[in-house]
């Protein structure tokens, strides 16, 4: 075995000052380098974040080698046939795509937003509060709904591998979106960031001890829930604990008292509130608007007949209808969108694990990422990195509710059987890439700008890059196949 780092020789014993100090400089390089080499370490060598994103069984053939489930047998078959997508089909299939990209874009700015402006002013939250919890919920709605399928209709690891399997996208991707799409430069606090990240790192290893023996039991449900519960109970004292942290390490960390003074301006979300906007279904003047209006009208029409528009003084009363309305057309849009993209990854003959780790980790995550960039670009960044690691949370309680409901209440007498293969490092680099975000933050000066977006993509296309590559088998001992061949 190769030793990477030599055995440290201590000095002879001497008793002069300078042979001291020079010791414990050596020991604190060493120790460092050990550090740097162990972070290192792990990220070559773990699996990767999205890779049990697609079901794996082992095959009947005696070995050890596993097969992966095509995620299109997840959904309805497609209204074409292979060969018709084959003969230029798939063309209805990326005009479908476009169309949900615009459709989420719609219910999240016109609709959604607005919602969580109103339920903000009215709980007295934060911005940054507001975009872990309310925020949060509703842009993670999907993941909520995939949980529940995977528990209770295909029994599968779906809930489990989608939510963890997306997480590493939610952390680099969304960010990346942030700083590279948003014109305004926005100022982070570093206690928001912090307490979600803390809160986030918890809940990962939560379900990494509950899922290491391969069973859920009704407790372990449960104790996802109080640790969520518990998150929410430290928002509701934000201020409070924001305060008695200040006090006590200010001296040492000027930016918990900038951030102090930042959160104390806050500043609507919307300019909407003195007038009504107008009609939905007033035609623009600009041409290509004009075009661009035709062509959304039927999402229009159909969000108009079924969810309030609170930023009306008639509805405004109604904003948690609104909440939960537009929450649902955003589960529908993103289900339709990740449908589509599954389908047209098929057609195209696209690695089942490629689209595992990109096209489909990206789709469920569309709603946060739609709701992310556009609070940041009006200058609410706490409000958005809320939202990138709240929703990260929100998911950890996505799989405690139906965990706890199918072995509390449905089926009392046996646990919930769960593959933990792999999803052991998975939950380990996560925890190490919530280091390398809030390290990044930190170096950027505390800014979300097009800088930090740069590096968060980079590192989210270099670890997407090293996980395909390692589903592929050209990296790794890794040697997964599809279960038909």
């Amino acid at each position: 075995m190769i030793q990477l780092i030599p055995p440290f020789h201590p000095f002879p014993k001497q008793h002069t000052a300078v042979r001291a100090e020079m010791q414990a400089e050596g020991g604190q390089r060493w120790a460092r380098r050990a550090l740097l080499l162990a972070i290192l370490w792990a990220t070559a060598h773990l699996p990767p974040p999205g890779a049990s994103l697609l079901q794996r069984v082992p095959r009947a053939t005696g070995n050890s080698t596993q097969c992966v489930i095509s995620p299109s047998l997840e959904f309805p078959e497609g209204f074409f046939t292979k060969q018709e997508r084959t003969d230029g089909g798939i063309v209805i299939y990326f005009l479908i795509i476009l169309y949900m990209f615009v459709a989420l874009s719609i219910v999240c700015d016109e609709y959604f937003l607005p919602s969580l402006e109103i339920i903000s002013e009215s709980l007295g939250l934060s911005q940054d509060v507001a975009g872990a919890t309310f925020m949060a919920a509703g842009s993670s709605a999907p993941e909520l709904v995939t949980a529940f399928l995977g528990v209770f209709i295909t029994k599968g690891d779906i809930g489990i591998s989608t939510i963890l399997g997306s997480a590493m996208y939610n952390l680099f991707g969304i960010c990346a979106a942030c700083g590279l799409l948003s014109n305004v430069v926005s100022t982070l606090s570093c206690w928001p960031l912090f307490r979600d990240c803390a809160a986030y790192a918890i809940s990962v290893a939560a379900v990494l001890g509950i899922i290491f023996d391969n069973q859920v039991y009704w407790y372990e449900g449960t104790l996802l829930l109080l640790i969520y519960g518990l998150y929410i109970l430290v928002l509701c004292f934000d201020i409070k604990i924001n305060q008695y942290i200040i006090k006590k390490f200010s001296p040492c960390c000027t930016c918990l008292a900038e951030a102090m003074e930042e959160r104390s301006e806050q500043q609507p979300l919307m300019g909407w509130e003195d007038e009504d906007p107008p009609s939905v279904f007033n035609m623009p003047e600009a041409d290509l608007k004009r075009i661009f209006w035709v062509l959304s009208l039927p999402i229009i029409t159909l969000l108009f007949l079924t969810t309030p528009d609170c930023r009306r003084k008639f509805w405004k009363n109604y904003f948690m209808i609104t909440f939960f309305m537009s929450a649902l057309w955003i589960s529908a849009f993103t289900y339709i969108l990740v449908w589509m993209v599954t389908i047209t990854g098929e057609t195209l003959e696209i690695p089942d694990t490629v689209m595992g780790l990109t096209l489909l980790a990206a789709g469920t995550s569309l709603p946060d990422t739609i709701t992310s960039v556009l609070v940041a670009r009006k200058g609410k960044g706490d409000m958005a990195m809320s939202n990138i690691v709240g929703s990260n949370v929100f998911d950890m309680l996505c799989l405690g509710v139906p965990w706890f409901i199918k072995t509390a209440f449905i089926n009392t007498s046996a646990p919930v059987e769960v593959n933990s293969r792999g999803l052991t490092y998975i939950t380990i680099s996560l925890n190490i890439s919530i280091i390398f975000l809030f390290s990044a933050v930190h170096f950027n000066g505390w800014k979300l700008d097009r800088k930090l977006g740069v590096v968060c993509l980079l590192l989210y296309l270099g670890i997407a890059t090293l996980s395909v590559l390692y589903e592929l088998g050209v990296i790794g001992n890794n040697k997964i196949r599809g279960c038909g061949g």
